[in-house]
């Protein structure tokens, strides 16, 4: 390692609050601008005069510039100081907030979400990689990583409240700028509170890479949304041969690469890897089933955008509750464990959500959602632990940005799918509500069953980490 000095010096238990309080602002922030969006959706595609089509491009432009430049914004924290990062991320984050707000067209509102997205690509590995090398102790680690988790949980509500509140007080635009105080509290924050050092590696940033996961998975993503449109099928068949072709490029450059973007042999880890897998799997899952939720409850059951805002709320309420407790399980059953039967669980308590057109709210939708809020949680806490263990400090950065690229990767490829399923003519049943509704709940019931399995297979040959 050649930085004279490391970045992310512990800090004595007496001081566990102060850097626990601005890295988990910075990632309250990042899954706010996420999830304050769902519940303003149909308010802000009826006013820009989107498509229905288009419309999972507004979630899914942030997710994807997210997603795919995570790996590259790790790197760059690793280069030049994650507190460094982290606050210029905080600083664009601000600026696009304020874009997105003022957007007349559908185009700039989803440039401006973009550049969100890419502004949370500094900020999210950055906060990973801080928080990972703040706490040397396995015990205050565990911890921040539960707050962490519920953070993430609360950062959710508070989303799916605002965005309830102020579309019906003022308009969906009120949602976009809201985000700028927290980014200024945020940033000043780490100035004050977070251990600062000179670059922590000297690896040079491989834009190319970059580059090409964006355009190959941008491409997945527009080939997803046109079967479910079920229009312009050359575009959708345009789009399918680009991603092949992007994503194979990226992967052959990433066996000859001298500097790839995922650091060679990083993979090997097979608790990584079902760490990786577990947080994919449940964002890919969970990310698209609630913006569904939101249209389907706002279209169909005739919900204003703060009711729906309410309805949704036990799940992530759940979900703070749900990871307080993952670390005294992942202490009695061990990370792998915690990981693979959380998603097998998850799955049984989301399928029922299939039928909710069919049965009033309190009867199906909301023990639905609790039970799968308290099932996930310890899932994604497991996951988080399970793809930062034995993470060398100077590719903490790179190990965090592919955390959280798993994520939001995975949130877009769900919000793709699961969209383009429910815009289909099937139903699950005729009288279900929304057509193709019940399809979209079963598909990402699917991908967490199919998420358990291989992570069972997984976690039986995986070495046990250490609980």
């Amino acid at each position: 390692m050649s930085a004279s000095r490391s970045e992310g010096t512990t800090v004595p238990k007496a001081r566990f609050w102060g850097p626990v309080a601005v890295i988990g602002t910075a990632q309250f922030l990042v899954i706010m601008n996420n999830a304050i969006i769902n519940i303003a959706l149909p308010s802000l595609v009826a006013d820009l005069g989107m498509s229905p089509v288009n419309q999972s491009w507004v979630v899914t432009s942030y997710l994807l510039a997210f997603g795919a430049m995570l790996v590259l914004g790790g790197q760059i924290g690793d280069s030049i100081g994650h507190r460094r990062a982290l606050i210029i991320g905080l600083g664009v984050t601000a600026v696009a907030a304020i874009g997105a707000g003022l957007a007349s067209a559908g185009w700039a509102l989803l440039a401006w979400r973009s550049l969100q997205g890419a502004a949370a690509a500094l900020v999210s590995p950055s906060a990973v990689a801080l928080l990972s090398l703040t706490f040397a102790d396995p015990a205050l680690r565990r911890r921040a990583f539960g707050i962490y988790g519920a953070v993430t949980g609360a950062g959710g509500a508070l989303g799916l409240i605002a965005g309830g509140v102020l579309t019906d007080a003022f308009s969906w635009r009120a949602t976009m700028f809201v985000s700028v105080p927290f980014a200024i509290v945020a940033a000043v924050g780490a100035l004050w509170l977070l251990p600062g050092a000179r670059n922590t590696s000297k690896r040079q940033w491989n834009v190319r890479g970059a580059g090409l996961v964006v355009l190959g998975i941008g491409a997945l993503l527009l080939t997803i949304t046109r079967i479910g449109a079920k229009g312009a099928p050359l575009v959708g068949v345009i789009a399918g041969i680009v991603a092949v072709v992007c994503l194979s490029l990226f992967a052959r450059a990433e066996r000859t690469s001298a500097n790839p973007v995922i650091p060679h042999g990083f993979f090997r880890s097979r608790d990584r890897s079902l760490g990786l897998l577990t947080v994919g799997v449940g964002a890919l899952s969970m990310t698209g089933v609630f913006v569904i939720l939101s249209v389907h409850m706002q279209g169909e059951m005739g919900l204003s955008a703060l009711d729906t805002s309410i309805a949704t709320l036990p799940y992530p309420v759940g979900m703070v509750v749900s990871t307080q407790l993952a670390p005294r399980l992942i202490g009695r059953f061990g990370a792998q464990r915690t990981a693979v039967t959380a998603m097998l669980v998850a799955a049984s308590g989301l399928a029922p959500l299939a039928w909710s057109g069919t049965h009033s709210y309190w009867s199906l939708m909301l023990p639905s959602l609790i039970f799968v809020s308290l099932a996930i949680g310890p899932a994604f806490v497991a996951g988080s632990q399970l793809a930062m263990s034995d993470v060398a400090a100077e590719t903490s950065g790179v190990a965090g940005a592919l955390m959280n690229s798993a994520s939001e990767i995975g949130g877009a490829i769900g919000v793709a799918a699961l969209s383009a399923a429910s815009l289909s003519s099937l139903s699950l049943r005729p009288d279900a509500g929304s057509p193709g509704f019940g399809l979209a709940v079963l598909l990402a019931t699917a991908f967490l069953l199919m998420g358990g399995m291989l992570g069972g297979v997984l976690n039986r040959r995986a070495p046990r980490l250490a609980r």
